[in-house]
Order: C-alpha cells, then sequence, then structure tokens
C-alpha cells in the first residue's frame, strides 16, 4: 500500500468538502493510505500574507513542510493553491540561505523543506495506470465530454512547479480517457480565471471566468474538470453571477477532478459530493448514455 502525508488546506477542510470526501474516496478505493499531517496550518495561499509579508508566505507554508519532513512519505496537497505555495516556500528556501535561517529560528530547529511535493494530478497518475482505471470504469462515462481545466496555479510560474507543460497541459488527460468519457482539447484549459480578485475586483473574475465557460459551452462540453478548489468557486460558484452580468444563461457543471474519477468508479454523486456542487450534473443522463 502507497502512503502518503495528506495536506487538505483550509478550503479542503472546510468551503471544498467535497474535494476532500471524493480524494479520500477515490484514495481508498485504489489502496492509498492518507496520513492528514498532524497540526498543519494555513499555506498562505491567501493574498496578504505572500502578497504582502513575502517572509510569512514562506514561513506558513514551510512550517508545514517541515512536520512533513519528520516522516518519509511524500506530501500530497490536492488544492493547487497550497500546493503552488509549498513548491514556492521549497524554492526560496532552497535559494536563499538567510530565509532558511530566519525559518529555523522561527520553528526553533533546522527546517526540513525537501519533502517531495505533489499535487493531485501528479500522484494519482503516479498510483492509477490509465488501463486498470479503464477495467474499473467499463466506459462507465461514454459519451459525456470531459474538458480539463488545469488554471494557473497547478502549472506555473514553470521555475517553481517544475510540472507539466505551463501553457499547454495534458496530464489530467489519460485518466480522463480511461473513464470512457471524451476528453477534447480545450483551448483555456491554462487561462486564468481571475483567481482571488473576485475579493477586491469581482468584475475582473466574472469576465475572466466568463469566457472560459462561454468557450467550453461554444465546444459541446458537458462539465469541466479542475484540481483548484478556487477556480472550481469562481467557474460553479459565481456561474449565477456570471450570467446576470452578461446576460447569459449557462448551466455548466465543474467538477473536481477526483469527483470524474469517482464517478466513473460507480460512486454516487452523494459520496462525491457532487450534489452540493452549485450547477450539479445531470449523471443519470450521463449513465445512461453509456448503458
Amino acid at each position: 500500500m502507497s502512503k502518503y502525508a495528506y495536506f487538505p488546506g483550509c478550503s479542503l477542510a472546510s468551503s471544498s468538502m467535497e474535494y476532500d470526501t471524493s480524494f479520500r474516496l477515490v484514495a481508498r478505493e485504489f489502496g492509498i493510505e492518507l496520513q492528514e499531517l498532524d497540526d498543519w496550518n494555513c499555506c498562505g495561499a491567501s493574498p496578504a500574507p505572500h502578497h504582502w509579508v513575502e517572509v510569512l508566505g514562506v514561513l506558513l507554508a514551510a512550517r508545514n513542510l517541515h512536520i512533513a519532513g519528520a516522516g518519509e512519505a511524500p506530501l500530497v496537497a490536492p488544492c493547487a493553491g497550497c500546493y503552488n505555495r509549498l513548491k514556492h516556500a521549497q524554492y526560496k528556501l532552497e535559494r536563499n540561505q538567510e530565509l532558511r535561517r530566519q525559518t529555523s529560528e522561527v520553528l526553533g530547529e533546522e527546517v526540513r523543506y525537501q519533502t517531495e511535493v505533489l499535487n493531485i494530478v501528479k500522484m494519482l497518475n503516479r498510483e492509477i495506470k490509465p488501463g486498470a482505471l479503464a477495467e474499473r470504469a467499463r466506459e462507465r462515462l461514454a459519451g459525456v465530454r470531459l474538458a480539463p481545466y488545469y488554471g494557473c496555479l497547478l502549472v506555473r510560474p514553470a521555475e517553481v512547479i517544475g510540472y507539466d507543460d505551463p501553457r499547454d497541459p495534458k496530464k489530467m488527460e489519460p485518466l480522463l480517457r480511461a473513464t470512457g468519457a471524451e476528453v477534447p482539447h480545450f483551448a483555456l484549459k491554462s487561462e486564468c480565471c481571475g483567481s482571488y480578485m473576485g475579493l477586491a475586483r469581482k468584475e475582473i473574475v466574472l469576465r475572466a471566468s466568463h469566457r472560459i465557460i462561454e468557450a467550453a459551452v461554444a465546444a459541446g462540453i458537458d462539465a469541466l474538470v479542475t484540481a483548484c478548489p478556487l477556480c472550481q468557486q469562481n467557474l460553479d460558484l459565481r456561474q449565477g453571477q456570471i450570467n446576470r452580468a452578461f446576460g447569459t444563461s449557462f448551466r455548466l457543471p465543474v467538477l473536481y477532478f477526483s469527483q470524474a474519477i469517482g464517478l466513473a468508479l460507480g460512486a454516487s454523486p452523494e459520496e462525491l459530493g457532487i450534489d452540493s456542487l452549485a450547477v450539479e450534473p445531470d449523471v443519470d443522463r450521463w449513465l445512461k448514455g453509456a448503458a
């Protein structure tokens, strides 16, 4: 059995609990043990820490790396924002001796920061072979058009993240195709949805997210699939705001990567938290189409 230290972060422990639920379910189905990081803290992904006081942003993430470094298991962070901040902290600590000294002083011992950090896409690709998923999925999502949406934080900046193509990422596609779904190329899959600008400049988020949803609907996509809670909320939870702002009537589901895989495994929408999404997909229709 593979073992991972698990960093849920603030979103998966609160506003995006369905992501946590579906990720844990998929992990259990494939015999993956997730050990939640003991006494974890916010990674600093909110705009204030790392934009106003960069050292604080690094320290917040570094404490979680330090805790994970006490064990031997790799650390998985399904939230793209958390993953990005953890990788950023590693990048800074590796290159800045003074920052390492400051961090060690705060922690009271030499900081452990070199633990391998994985996002959910890399971790599931490591643990699940497409053929094994396809055998269990039995074309369950055949006829459903799923478009992977990576956003910014999962793959950029390239020099920090070092995973997938920052402009044309493709790592979600093999497992999504293994579900039986059609996975067409989506030209806006790495475009920004507006990120956390919704806190101060909501119009930026609505404009950026509208562009992404509009393109997906025009392409005949049945659902977007993401690995970022913030992207999911901007594209799903704000869809009503987008419709009011632009006079549209979009009803495009936005699933988490783990929810799409969970559906292919035969888990119910309730087990995966899909029923808590703002735009709930017609899963019964999807599954009838595959029957």
